[in-house]
Formats: C-alpha cells, sequence, structure tokens
C-alpha cells in the first residue's frame, strides 16, 4: 500500500522567482520578434530603395527612336545586374518590347498581377508585386508603368528573396543568444533581489525559534519597516502568554500551599494503628513530595528562573545503582547505552523523576534484562528503556497512563508512576510512547528538548 503523497506547499519566494521567470521569459520573446521585424523591414526599405533608383534610372534612360522603336539610351548593367542567375534583374515589356538585362540574358520574368494602389495610380510610382518564381528563386519584384512615344511600357525590377530574409535571419541568429543571456541575467538578478529582500522573514523565523526554545525573550527590532508592526504584534503575544504562564503558576503554587497544610495533617493523623503496613503513609508522602517539587518549579519558574541543561548519563548510572540493590534477589542485568557528553533541557529533580518511574516498572517487569538507550536526534534526546518481561496488550497502552491504575494488581506500586512521568515530560514539550518490542518486553521511548552546551545544574543552557 502506497503512502498517500504530501502535496508540496508552495512559497513566497518560489512563486516570485516562478512569475519573474515567465514575464521575463515572456518578454524576451516579444523583445526578439520585435527586433526581427525591425531589421526585416529596415532590410525590405534598403531593397525597395535599391530597386526604385533602378526603375528610375531606366525610366529616364528607356527612349522611343524615329522609328517607334524602344532603346536604352544609356547602359544600366552594373552589379549586381551583370552577374547571371544573381536574381537581382530588370526587364523592360510591352507591345512587341522586350529589354533585358545582362543577368536576365534575355529571358522573360512572369509579372503577377498588381493590387491596386492609389498611390501609383496617381503618382506613377513604383508598387510592388507579390513574388514570383523564376528557375526555382523566389523574387521579390517591384514594378512601374509609363508611356514611352504612344506606348505603354512596364519596368520590372527584381531582387532574390534571400536579399531580404537573409539579413534579418542572421541578425535573428545572433539576436537570440543575445536575448537568452540578458534574460538569464536578468533571472539571477531578480533571484538574489528576491534572496536579499527575504532575508528579513528568514532572520525573522529564526528569532521566533529561538524565543520557542528559550534563548531569545523577545523579537528584536527589524530593519525593514514592514515587518515591525507584525514584530509588534508577536512581541505582544509573547508578553501576554508570559503573563498568562506567570498566573497560571502562580494559582498552582496557591494551589500547591493550600493542598500541603491538609496532607500534612493526614500524614501526621495517620500511625501504625490505623496504618498497621504504612501504604497510606507512603502514599501520602508521596503526594506531599510531589506538591512540594511542584511547588518549587512553579515558584522559580515564575520567578523568571533560567533553563537548566541535565547530563543524563550520570542520573541514569545513578538509578540504575539503586534499582540494582532494590531488586538485587531478581539479579537483572542492565546494558546501557547512553552519550556522555548528551544532556537534556530538564531539571535535574525533574529527570530523576521521569526516568527514576520508568526505569522502576523495567526493573519491575523485566525476566533478566533491562536495556537503556540514549542518543541525541536533531533537537532532541531520545531515551530508550527496553525490558525483556512479559510486554503488554496493545488495548491497554493508552489506559497505562491512567493515574492510579495498574496493570498487576499482583506486582507492588501505586500505578502513578507512569502518569506522573509523561506529566513531567508534556511539560518540557517531549512525548513518550509504549510498545511491545520484537522478541518479547515492553520497549518505553521518551523524547525531551536537547541542549547543546551541557553546563553545571541550574546554569542557562541553549537547546539545540
Amino acid at each position: 500500500m502506497r503512502s498517500p503523497q504530501v502535496p508540496r506547499r508552495s512559497t513566497i519566494s518560489r512563486r516570485l522567482v516562478g512569475f519573474s521567470f515567465l514575464f521575463v521569459t515572456a518578454t524576451m520573446i516579444v523583445a526578439s520578434a520585435t527586433l526581427y521585424l525591425i531589421v526585416a523591414g529596415v532590410v525590405r526599405e534598403q531593397i525597395d530603395q535599391r530597386l526604385d533608383t533602378e526603375i528610375d534610372g531606366l525610366r529616364n534612360a528607356v527612349t522611343a527612336k524615329a522609328d517607334g522603336t524602344i532603346a536604352l539610351n544609356a547602359s544600366l548593367d552594373g552589379p549586381p545586374f551583370d552577374r547571371r542567375g544573381s536574381g537581382w534583374y530588370w526587364q523592360i515589356s510591352g507591345d512587341a518590347i522586350h529589354i533585358t538585362s545582362r543577368s536576365l540574358a534575355g529571358n522573360n520574368i512572369t509579372t503577377p498581377p498588381h493590387p491596386f494602389d492609389w498611390r501609383h495610380l496617381l503618382t506613377g510610382a513604383s508598387q510592388p508585386a507579390d513574388s514570383s518564381d523564376f528557375r526555382g528563386e523566389k523574387l521579390y519584384l517591384r514594378s512601374s508603368e509609363i508611356t514611352v512615344g504612344n506606348k505603354a511600357v512596364e519596368i520590372t525590377v527584381t531582387a532574390p528573396q534571400s536579399a531580404l530574409s537573409g539579413p534579418a535571419q542572421r541578425a535573428l541568429f545572433w539576436l537570440m543568444p543575445a536575448m537568452a543571456l540578458l534574460g538569464a541575467i536578468l533571472l539571477a538578478g531578480i533571484f538574489l533581489q528576491v534572496r536579499y529582500g527575504l532575508r528579513p522573514l528568514r532572520k525573522l523565523t529564526m528569532d521566533i525559534s529561538s524565543i520557542a526554545a528559550g534563548t531569545l525573550p523577545r523579537l528584536p527590532d527589524a530593519d525593514v519597516e514592514e515587518l515591525r508592526p507584525a514584530i509588534a504584534e508577536i512581541n505582544r503575544l509573547v508578553d501576554q502568554n508570559l503573563q498568562r504562564l506567570a498566573e497560571t503558576r502562580l494559582h498552582f503554587a496557591n494551589l500547591a500551599h493550600g493542598l500541603k497544610t491538609p496532607v500534612t495533617s493526614l500524614l501526621l493523623a495517620l500511625s501504625s494503628a490505623n496504618d498497621p503496613d504504612g501504604e497510606m503513609r507512603a502514599l501520602v508522602r508521596r503526594i506531599d513530595h510531589r506538591i512540594r517539587h511542584h511547588l518549587a518549579r512553579a515558584r522559580k519558574t515564575a520567578a523568571g528562573g533560567p533553563l537548566a541543561a541535565t547530563l543524563v548519563k550520570p542520573h541514569v548510572d545513578d538509578l540504575v545503582l539503586t534499582m540494582s540493590r532494590i531488586y538485587a534477589e531478581r539479579a537483572i542485568t542492565v546494558e546501557s547505552n547512553i552519550d556522555p557528553k548528551l544532556s537534556v533541557a530538564c531539571v535535574a529533580e525533574d529527570v530523576d523523576e521521569i526516568l527514576g518511574n520508568l526505569i522502576d516498572n523495567s526493573f519491575k517487569w523485566a525476566y533478566h534484562t533491562v536495556k537503556i538507550t540514549a542518543e541525541p536526534k536533531g533537537g532532541e534526546a531520545v531515551i530508550t528503556i527496553e525490558d525483556d518481561g512479559a510486554g503488554m496488550l496493545e488495548a491497554r497502552v493508552a489506559e497505562a497512563f491512567l493515574p492510579g491504575v495498574r496493570m498487576d494488581e499482583t506486582v507492588p506500586g501505586d500505578g502513578f508512576g507512569l502518569a506522573i512521568a509523561r506529566e513531567l515530560i508534556e511539560l518540557y514539550g517531549g512525548m513518550i510512547a509504549l510498545r511491545n518490542g520484537n522478541d518479547a518486553g515492553l520497549v518505553c521511548s521518551i523524547t525531551l528538548p536537547r541542549t547543546t552546551d551541557p553546563g553545571p545544574v541550574g546554569e542557562k543552557a541553549h537547546i539545540a
């Protein structure tokens, strides 16, 4: 079964660069076509002037002799009209009249019908005609009709069609690479402009991440005016969140104060007479310990206490040593693989509380072996505690985290260990998960925020 593909999200930079690419490409195409048409128009005008000059020369040179025949009084076979097959031809045709250039060598050019032209009708100026084929070659024609003596004469001058398209195509040959280079330079400039323009947004994202990590109290002022209103609103939300958090923790502290006296009175009221096995007193002491712990942490956090960095390995070693003595009769073997430099952004007491409950559970349920590993993974520390016991039914995994629920009444415990561990882990933004091992037993995986600068407990740390 194929997993569903996550759609790729668009970004501002991708949108800007994509739109700029389409716009620049369209602009370069339009500019190239425009320049090509301009060059072709200029070349055509030059060819028209050349042909019209030849027509004027022929018009002035053609005369009627005394016997009524038409002749030229001057030679107009100068280059390129002197080269045979060049496509540069002229002919004078009419009733029993046929005079050609040397290049045409007496052949005849079929002149297509002329389109109606008022300017030609009024002024007698030369006009273009449709292209004509001469021995498989396309010709561009211009013609003019004159009257010599009492005879109507048509002067036709041609140029090869390649003389019009060749220069424009050669110009286009150099124009396209130049336009492509110009477009690439423009796109590179736009890309750099987008990168530079969006730099304040990237910095804003990093600063927000620093606030979430606890290494930055507020967003610094931006260099660009457009982001200052957004930064002001975010800082206002941060201040409101801190204020509400402080008020909430103060309420918890007050609640802990309110519970402290009744719990102390309850502990004093219990004795060997009404609690012969001491189970109730142990439970009350545990409740009192939790109240004192949360009260101390609420005071510290409300007062703006710094984030602590706690090395994992020393605490695991101490807890393993303690549990090995408590469960000495079971001869549990512990396999530990922990990075000695790995530290978590948690108070040491909370680390002991979390790992103590989980390691205690693994010792209770293990047959022979407990495996503990801890390694960094990105900005988190992943700690895994695995035993080779009987494991747990999948349907009861969620039930295991409920306060006071015991999976087996025959095993000592109060059912609060996993609930307390999960509460503390989630307070630090971590996660806890239970699953059965591949062979046997239960695997407990927890993630906690990792620090990159493990120092003495209580010192401020930088979160990875």
